[in-house]
């Protein structure tokens, strides 16, 4: 991914759409798992230009948050970030010296593991960042929409490398120290799919939707995308 990405989530609707949606779905586990209500800081893994980061950061009135991408020139696209949102340069699966150990209350990796060929690497990155007690959020594409939608041709320039499920998702995390807290799909695909007609879709409407449709465990296959969560001890 590039510059070219960066300005595709200003102005394409399916992009900014998909990233209000992940932004929505993390803080709404976060604020489900925290063991406190002070604001967080938050580590946002894969940040790209900071955009889905700063929406987190809104949402949970966070006291920090810093982005950590490894391509520079999404970095350089940035929009000029709130004064307590910063981006940091590095690659997300080794230690980075600006990342205090143990400081964070929330990291989060949104549509940021299938992309990697070693995503246990990052979870023990994540496990370094955070404080006992806190909370790592991310999300991937499910498996068969992934497909479908690169046969499309609607991801063409997201390459992804791992497959992820509730089960790899656990041994995952486990293997990484951290305790798996929670699954659930998210964005049902009727609704999803509209922005990427350039029909307008609220995200509370999505969200509102799938937690109707969650509860029905048969169309489990028609939501887009994973929600996975867990817990550092």
């Amino acid at each position: 991914m590039d510059a070219r990405y960066a300005a595709g989530r200003r102005h394409k609707p399916h992009l900014s759409f998909r990233l209000r949606c992940r932004a929505r779905a993390a803080a709404g586990a976060y604020r489900r798992y925290r063991t406190h209500t002070q604001p967080p800081r938050v580590l946002d893994f894969g940040a790209a230009e900071g955009a889905t980061m700063v929406e987190v950061h809104r949402l949970l009135g966070a006291a920090e948050s810093i982005g950590v991408e490894y391509a520079a020139d999404l970095i350089a696209a940035a929009e000029p970030l709130p004064a307590d949102c910063r981006l940091l340069q590095g690659d997300v699966t080794a230690p980075l010296p600006e990342i205090t150990l143990g400081h964070f209350d929330l990291v989060t990796a949104l549509a940021v593991l299938e992309h990697l060929a070693e995503p246990a690497e990052l979870i023990a990155q994540a496990h370094r960042a955070l404080r006992p007690g806190g909370v790592f959020v991310a999300t991937c594409p499910a498996g068969h929409w992934d497909r479908l939608s690169g046969r499309l041709r609607l991801h063409q320039d997201e390459h992804h490398e791992t497959e992820f499920d509730r089960h790899r998702f656990a041994a995952v995390a486990e293997a990484g120290g951290l305790v798996p807290l929670r699954y659930e799909r998210f964005m049902f695909a009727p609704l999803g799919f509209l922005p990427y007609l350039r029909i307008p879709v609220p995200v509370g409407l999505v969200e509102a939707c799938d937690g109707c449709v969650r509860f029905l465990r048969v169309f489990e296959f028609t939501f887009v995308n994973q929600l996975f969560v867990a817990r550092r001890p």
